[in-house]
């Protein structure tokens, strides 16, 4: 069955981050779990194996010695405890309704892990956009704590309202900082539930970390499916009682 908990967060907040949201690309949210909810996340994923990039799957410290990103497999996040009952939460879902203008889809849910090294980078490690449908924010909470140390979510202030192209696209920090100024770049650090969103079309990178691994999980609200992705719903337990339409393009 789906977790239901009251909704702790009055509306005044939800109406404070659809302002900075929309003004700014990017907002601060109450922590969207509590601390024995993390640890019950941290203990779910214990054994759990990662991906990498490459398509290798490996055990979480063989994982850490061998790229700079690893993801949970889908299955195992769509069955984490929390995450279904966070991802339809009624304040989210009305913040995306108000941001969107309509009914969201959950088009992505993922959670990875962010490692030290000098190991390639990705595309997402460096400044870009998402150039992943009209309109569409995403919720982001860390599950590590989180410093400057620690690789963590950059944004350019603002740059969600700027002219870009539908292709994704590399910038270098330099450039940024000539473009928008120094103080644009914003980086966003806290300890294990900090929560925000970002509108990623936005420019911002989570660069690899210098010292510590990060832990993130990451759900995305758009108005369609992200067309680069391909879909195929899961039948998961957790899922019971959901909002078929939300939730169509993950699960049943």
């Amino acid at each position: 069955m789906l977790e239901r908990r009251p909704e702790p967060f009055p509306a005044a907040a939800g109406a404070e981050a659809l302002m900075r949201l929309q003004t700014d690309g990017y907002a601060m949210l109450p922590d969207m779990l509590r601390s024995k909810q993390i640890d019950e996340i941290l203990a779910y994923l214990g054994d759990k194996p990662l991906l990498l990039r490459d398509g290798r799957c490996l055990g979480p410290d063989e994982a850490q010695s061998q790229a700079t990103v690893a993801d949970l497999p889908l299955d195992a996040v769509l069955q984490c405890p929390h995450v279904l009952a966070i991802a339809n939460s009624a304040f989210l879902i009305q913040l995306a309704i108000d941001y969107l203008g309509c009914m969201p889809t959950i088009s992505t849910i993922g959670m990875r892990w962010s490692f030290p090294g000098d190991g390639p980078s990705i595309q997402t490690q460096h400044f870009h956009r998402d150039p992943d449908d009209w309109r569409f924010f995403k919720l982001f909470i860390y599950l590590s704590d989180v410093d400057l140390e620690s690789g963590p979510h950059l944004y350019v202030k603002g740059t969600h309202c700027h002219a870009g192209t539908l292709r994704a696209r590399r910038f270098e920090r330099a450039e940024l900082e000539r473009r928008y100024g120094r103080e644009a770049i914003v980086a966003l650090t806290g300890p294990p539930g900090t929560s925000f969103i970002a509108d990623t079309y936005g420019i911002h990178a989570g660069p690899v970390p210098l010292s510590r691994p990060r832990l993130m999980l990451e759900i995305g609200y758009s108005i369609l499916p992200v067309y680069s992705l391909s879909y195929r719903p899961r039948r998961i337990a957790q899922a019971y009682g959901l909002n078929r339409y939300v939730n169509r393009l993950l699960v049943h």
